[in-house]
């Protein structure tokens, strides 16, 4: 008796994380859709960038080299341990060039185009989807993986 009771709260429980895996499938679909949509906006602003400045080419002189001078990035990607993995998240810094955080925008010019400015803006909006879409990818990895134990001790038993 007590052995019926067990699967069929295994079973509830099974239905709870199917359900569960099917939600964080959803929202995984629909930030890898985002991921792309963000991505080619900022594609096509950087190619209006380039089809607006015309004669006033990028020179590689402009971007900066191994004997450039050092500067740190304004964005780094943490891992922050809350639950059974690391969830990831993005940290940016304030412009700063004492401490070395330099706006790699204003290599370019003092006065960056709005697209390009624009296209800047969405490569960050991206940064921070995929960091989304990679903590959910790594919660739909861990239900799958209490899916596959909880299927094994049913069967066990």
């Amino acid at each position: 008796m007590s052995t019926e009771t067990d699967r069929i709260a295994a079973g509830q429980l099974l239905d709870s994380l199917y359900l569960d895996m099917f939600h964080l499938i959803e929202a995984h679909t629909q930030s890898r859709i985002d991921i792309e949509r963000t991505n080619s906006s900022g594609a096509i602003l950087l190619a209006r960038t380039k089809f607006q400045q015309g004669g006033q080419a990028i020179s590689t002189a402009q971007i900066p080299t191994e004997n450039s001078a050092e500067f740190n990035a304004l964005c780094r990607v943490v891992s922050v341990a809350e639950k059974k993995w690391a969830e990831i998240s993005v940290e940016r810094h304030a412009v700063d060039k004492e401490k070395g955080y330099m706006e790699p925008l204003h290599w370019f010019s003092v006065l960056p185009p709005l697209s390009l400015r624009n296209a800047m803006d969405k490569f960050k909006k991206c940064i921070e989807i995929v960091a989304e879409s990679t903590n959910v990818q790594r919660e739909l990895s861990a239900v799958l993986s209490g899916i596959d134990r909880l299927r094994r001790s049913v069967a066990l038993q």
